[in-house]
């Protein structure tokens, strides 16, 4: 319960005779003499009490049942009614979409959420589809939305990784095009990139990877958040492609990684060895990141261990 609902109830219950009505005298009261006053008092003091106790117990309780319909409400809920804002999260039945989708709906802030077979009551958008054309879909799909999330990737070296990451792109096409406000988009640390950058497995991911962030920097100059993490960690198992480590791991390596000494020696240690001293960054800050730039709330480049958390903390 957040602090306005307690204060609220405190001000109701601290004041409940504020809802009591005050009877105001006429002239006529103020003319009449003491003893027709008495006497008027006297004939109409029982029914009039019970009719005063009556009504105020009605208020008090008509009240009661007002603040109790208030304070089971969720918090945002007033916020929400009153928000413009409506959000496409592109792969939203994924690892880290289905995060982002949660702290949407945790905010209040309406959205439509796509994902490759249209699972979860998502809406089918396969970027390695042939038949699709990606920019029509998602300005069809982003007409009425304020920005647009995408957490889709890819990991592999087939022409299908590369299509897949660069269907973003595409999307950030079709996004302006339908008008949203704001794009986000994860794509990977330069640290990964520059450590990886020899290997062919990733030279399709990386490709399109950067065509990806390439477009949407043309089509969103000034309204856009990359974010790009070393390693995203949570859930509760781990996996392999793409690496995923479950949540209680995770939090412990974050806890030991984050703290000064190592902080010191990622730094300073060059290409693999320094982005394995990075901390692991937690699914549900990643969702906040995200969800702070499509709000505008963020900077265009989020690719470090504290830009991300200190984003996502201002939601």
């Amino acid at each position: 319960m957040n602090t306005f609902k307690l204060f609220f109830l405190s001000a109701l219950l601290g004041s409940s005779h504020a809802f009591s009505p005050v009877k105001h005298h006429s002239p006529f009261y103020q003319h009449t003499s003491s003893s027709a006053l008495f006497s008027e008092k006297l004939s109409t003091r029982n029914s009039e009490g019970v009719e005063s106790s009556r009504r105020n117990f009605i208020k008090v309780a008509g009240s009661s049942i007002a603040a109790i319909t208030f304070l089971s409400q969720p918090d945002n809920a007033f916020a929400a009614e009153g928000s413009s804002e409506k959000v496409l999260v592109i792969g939203g039945s994924g690892f880290v979409g289905k995060e982002v989708c949660k702290k949407l709906k945790e905010l209040g802030i309406d959205y439509i959420a796509t994902s490759r077979d249209g699972r979860d009551g998502t809406i089918a958008l396969d970027f390695s589809s042939p038949n699709i054309n990606v920019e029509a879909t998602v300005a069809d799909l982003a007409k009425d939305c304020t920005a647009v999330i995408s957490t889709v990737g890819a990991i592999g070296s087939s022409e299908d990784v590369k299509t897949v990451n660069s269907g973003t792109g595409l999307a950030a096409s079709g996004a302006k095009t339908a008008g949203v406000k704001n794009f986000v988009y994860i794509s990977v640390a330069p640290e990964v990139r520059e450590s990886v950058g020899g290997v062919d497995f990733f030279k399709n991911y990386m490709e399109g990877k950067a065509f990806s962030e390439n477009a949407i920097k043309s089509n969103f100059p000034d309204s856009y958040t990359i974010v790009a993490p070393t390693f995203i960690y949570g859930g509760d198992s781990f996996g392999i492609n793409p690496p995923r480590v479950a949540d209680g791991y995770g939090r412990l390596v974050e806890g030991l990684l984050s703290s000064p000494p190592f902080r010191a020696a990622a730094s300073v240690s060059p290409g693999f060895i320094g982005v394995a001293l990075e901390p692991p960054v937690k699914v549900t800050a990643v969702a906040g990141a995200c969800v702070a730039g499509a709000l505008g709330k963020s900077q265009n480049i989020l690719d470090t261990y504290d830009e991300i958390v200190q984003t996502s903390n201002l939601i």
